[in-house]
């Protein structure tokens, strides 16, 4: 019973009205234009919808057996996965010579991801990760693995996991125990347990190629001796000839020292295998310098951040349809004004006011952050633009932009799902419908990837000082231009004003987070949570103001129209907690820090 429709109107009305990303892919190289982007669209959202969608529930209901250190998935899933593979529709943003369409990274990392994530979020996990290991492999490894690999990983033939966490060490990978030694053919040694590793065993691929942080022999103390290794499940059957060329050698029969000695049981995604992962003596290749590992994986982690930013917003999506079709055809009461519909014993729920106002909540979010991500991807592929200064400004706003997708979509994600299920009240908590399944689903996005409240430290305790403050002061340059743009602009003045206030607030949150955090480093992480809300809201602030502007000119459109609502909505009634997010962060660390922790 689980409807969905994907928001093609809308990426049309981003990704060509709102920003120029079919002129800037053109101009990066991409032989790409707007019919072939629409044609990409509508064609994966056609088959996620019918091959991936179907299976969503299945795959919750069923998940995956574990069983001696192997597991198998439901066969309805690898069936899916072979129809998306043998379609291309894996390998979309990866290079030709390696199989894949060469498309724009915006596409993979933004409709991909939403759409994906809308339909099956268990089943895109497997892609995305992929991704993540092909694009650190074609960038940072030796030749030999590049022509190895590369094209199996693209091809979704083989399939990609990070793997970094240990029972001991989260997130402070500095003290992982996991060792890598050096060999005379250049291959490496790699001995350890890694926990929580995504699909790190599956039979949905041939191959399972791991990505290991471990620590070499004499290497330094904490994380600036961490290396990057690539651990195949099962090596080439003539890996010892030390040339790893070509893409047709045979696997070895046996498991290269890589075996899975248990799988979470978890409160959702029940079809993706979360590991933990055991490395004996298996033969690893380094990826990388050594004792650059964590510059590396955090490459990959970070494209898995802003990955994860959109299964929120998926999901939220997807809730919101569901609770929207059932509030349309529920009916319980009255309108307090009178009868809407004096022919039927009951009104529709969408007369109550606090029914609208909640799927209001969940829209508006959704297409501000949606606005928000296509900026984000659009920047993706400026980052490798020719142009330095480009490259430079993208790179700047991507790095602040990461944490913020990360943290604030999921946050706004989870809040959403609940309220979609509250929408449909004792139908929303029955797995009939699947709103439930949605809200178990979306609640790991908040912890993947490093916690929502690492992502915020991250933040205001790195990123918006990073480069002397190029990263912010990039942001704040088309934020003031845009202003000051419509500050005389009549219509403007309703969103113009309180975009202004909230910029304001954000610079002086900015500045006291600074000083404070300074002084005392307990100041800056008690509110950085709430100081990462708030940017949010202020970069979402933007976007609706951007929306409203081009809403103006084309108003008696309905599609148009509906923006322009939306964008008074969110200015009016979710932009306003801006204030209260000030006043926690100015109130200080006190109040947490003092709490005598006997009284816990």
């Amino acid at each position: 019973m689980v409807e969905y429709n994907a928001p093609i109107r809308d990426y049309d009305f981003l990704f060509n009205e709102m920003f120029d990303a079919i002129p800037i892919a053109q101009r990066l190289g991409y032989d790409f234009d707007s019919d072939f982007l629409s044609m990409l669209t509508e064609g994966w959202a056609d088959h996620a919808k019918e091959v991936w969608l179907p299976i969503n529930q299945l795959g919750d209901r069923e998940g995956l057996k574990f069983n001696e250190g192997r597991i198998s998935m439901p066969p309805e899933f690898k069936s899916a996965y072979n129809s998306s593979r043998e379609g291309g529709w894996l390998s979309a943003a990866c290079k030709p010579e390696h199989g894949g369409m060469g498309v724009p990274v915006f596409f993979q990392a933004v409709t991909w991801a939403e759409i994906g994530t809308s339909t099956n979020m268990a089943m895109s996990v497997l892609p995305a990760l992929t991704l993540g290991v092909y694009d650190v492999l074609i960038e940072h490894g030796e030749k030999a693995l590049v022509d190895y690999f590369a094209t199996h990983l693209a091809s979704g033939e083989w399939s990609g996991t990070m793997c970094l966490t240990e029972p001991h060490a989260g997130t402070d990978l500095g003290i992982i125990s996991t060792k890598a030694i050096p060999q005379d053919d250049g291959t490496y040694r790699v001995t350890g347990t890694k926990i929580f590793i995504t699909y790190g065993e599956h039979d949905m691929t041939d191959n399972i190629v791991h990505l290991v942080l471990a620590k070499t022999p004499g290497a330094p103390e904490g994380t600036k001796g961490i290396s990057l290794f690539l651990v195949p499940k099962f090596l080439p059957s003539d890996w010892e000839s030390g040339e790893l060329v070509g893409i047709s050698h045979e696997l070895c029969a046996d498991d290269n020292g890589v075996s899975c000695s248990g799988s979470e049981e978890k409160m959702g995604i029940h079809a993706s295998p979360t590991c933990v992962m055991n490395f004996d003596d298996s033969v690893g290749w380094r990826v990388g310098e050594l004792n650059t590992g964590m510059a590396l994986m955090f490459q990959m982690m970070n494209q898995e951040r802003l990955a994860t930013g959109m299964m929120g917003l998926g999901l939220a999506e997807i809730a919101y349809q569901n609770s929207l079709a059932w509030a349309k055809d529920r009916r319980q009461g009255r309108d307090l004004k009178g009868p809407q519909d004096p022919n039927e014993e009951a009104d529709n729920i969408l007369v109550h006011p606090d029914v609208r106002r909640m799927l209001l909540e969940a829209k508006v979010n959704n297409e501000g952050c949606r606005a928000l991500a296509a900026w984000t991807g659009i920047l993706l592929d400026q980052m490798h633009s020719d142009d330095l200064e480009e490259a430079e400004l993208a790179t700047a706003l991507v790095a602040l932009f990461t944490p913020i997708v990360k943290a604030h979509f999921t946050d706004v994600a989870c809040e959403t799902a609940s309220t979609c299920m509250q929408v449909m009240g004792g139908a929303g908590y029955c797995t009939e419908y699947g709103v439930e399944q949605f809200y178990r689903d979306v609640r790991i996005s908040k912890i993947w990837e490093g916690t929502n409240g690492i992502q915020a430290l991250d933040l205001a305790g790195r990123k918006i000082t990073q480069n002397m403050g190029k990263n912010l002061r990039y942001l704040m340059w088309p934020l003031t231009e845009f202003i000051e743009e419509n500050r005389d602009i009549p219509d403007m003045s309703e969103f113009n004003k309180p975009l202004h206030q909230g910029v304001r607030g954000l610079q002086q949150l900015t500045l006291l987070m600074i000083a404070e955090g300074q002084a005392n480093p307990h100041f800056l992480a008690s509110g950085a949570t709430d100081y990462c809300r708030y940017f949010g809201n202020v970069l979402l602030a933007y976007m609706w103001a951007k929306m409203a502007k081009i809403s103006i000119e084309k108003i008696g459109d309905p599609f148009y129209d509906a923006k322009l609502a939306s964008a008074r909505f969110f200015f009016k009634r979710i932009f306003p907690e801006t204030v209260s997010l000030a006043a926690k962060i100015q109130s200080g660390h006190k109040t947490v820090m003092e709490f005598p922790t006997e009284m816990f």
